[in-house]
């Protein structure tokens, strides 16, 4: 065994997220050092906040949501669908899995799966329209579905400000969810962690069976190669877009339902919980994992250790929390970049400079003409 470690630690080392991770912490200390602070001092306090004691059940709270985007995120990516609209298919989902333990009476082992069934019904319809905009008229996936998260955004505020608002609230938001018809916790844990964390570890399993031994697996990575390709060996890839997209949005919903009826208990307005971020950390998480979700639970947990060990930091010394969403930006900047540059450098040894300096000129023609 440490025979095997040491022949794999060269390449553990020269790996790109691992010399991102390096340098994001180096930037990192360095500009806390120029500031006159402590750079060891703070990054002690910053993981020992997010992954000791009550640090890392908030930490594994705030993976939940992460993880189960960048899931969701990943399952496009590897079929080739640029899927953008995470955040808004996730607040359509929360809002109607809220709706429905509000409005449906009874026991809450029947209402919570019925939210949650829900949630992920009505995610996954309002992912299925920028994809049946792009099967049908040639919509392009990546801009109809950015664009719909601002729609999901504005139809939710106006629903939880008027229709489905609480009278006589402070703020925009429902009434509060019925304690009966709220996601339990994890007893095990100390009672702060939901019960969706099992869910999310059950996903990441499904997932890696799906992608590495299923035959739907093999055809959404051989669309996610080349579509032509994967055609013209018999997969029907308008139906795989509107399955694949359909599912993600499901997961999103299903993600957005949790954060309600398992975290804050009542809809607030959109702009409120889309400003947590989650789906969008979720996207860098699923780069970050390169699609793989065994990676993509490790990143999700590195992830959120790093902005609840962030607040940590801030509490005990005089840096920002804002620091952690800057180690996050440097790791992902890190990560494209090494990936650009192999890529290009691949592409140069098949085809050549002058191909690629061909290539680079007609594009900036079109820019051009535009």
């Amino acid at each position: 065994m440490v025979e095997s470690l040491r022949q794999r630690l060269p390449a553990l080392l020269g790996h790109p997220v691992t010399l991102a991770l390096v340098l994001a912490f180096g930037v990192s200390g360095v500009v806390i050092a120029l500031t006159g602070g402590a750079p060891f001092i703070a990054f002690s306090e910053m993981l020992l906040g997010g992954f000791t004691g009550s640090g890392l059940r908030a930490t594994l709270g705030r993976s939940i949501p992460i993880v189960g985007m960048a899931l969701a995120f990943s399952l496009c990516f590897r079929a080739g669908i640029l899927n953008l609209g995470g955040e808004g298919q996730m607040l359509v989902g929360a809002l109607a899995g809220t709706m429905t333990t509000i409005l449906v009476p009874g026991p809450g082992l029947l209402v919570v799966p019925l939210a949650l069934v829900v949630g992920a019904v009505v995610g996954g319809l309002w992912a299925l329209l920028p994809a049946l905009g792009q099967t049908e008229l040639q919509v392009p996936l990546l801009i109809t579905s950015l664009l719909l998260n601002y729609v999901a955004r504005s139809l939710n505020s106006y629903l939880v400000r008027y229709p489905f608002g609480e009278e006589g609230a402070a703020f925009a938001s429902t009434v509060a969810v019925p304690e009966t018809a709220r996601i339990p916790k994890i007893e095990m844990l100390g009672g702060g962690v939901s019960i969706s964390l099992l869910f999310v570890l059950g996903l990441v399993v499904f997932l890696s069976y799906l992608f590495g031994r299923s035959i739907f697996g093999y055809e959404t990575k051989m669309a996610g190669i080349s579509g032509p390709f994967a055609r013209y060996g018999g997969v029907d890839v308008r139906r795989h877009t509107l399955v694949i997209m359909a599912a993600a949005g499901a997961i999103g919903g299903l993600v957005g339902t949790h954060l309600v009826v398992g975290e804050t208990f009542r809809y607030v307005d959109a702009d409120m919980l889309s400003q947590t971020g989650f789906a969008w950390t979720g996207l860098m998480v699923a780069l970050l994992a390169f699609n793989r979700p065994v990676p993509i639970l490790v990143a999700g947990l590195f992830f959120a250790g790093l902005q609840i060990g962030g607040f940590a930091m801030e509490r005990h010394t005089d840096v920002s929390w804002q620091l952690a969403e800057v180690i996050q930006a440097l790791v992902i900047v890190a990560v494209v970049s090494r990936l650009a540059i192999r890529w290009r450098r691949d592409r140069l040894d098949r085809v050549g400079p002058a191909t690629l300096r061909g290539e680079s000129d007609v594009d900036q023609a079109h820019v051009g003409e535009v």
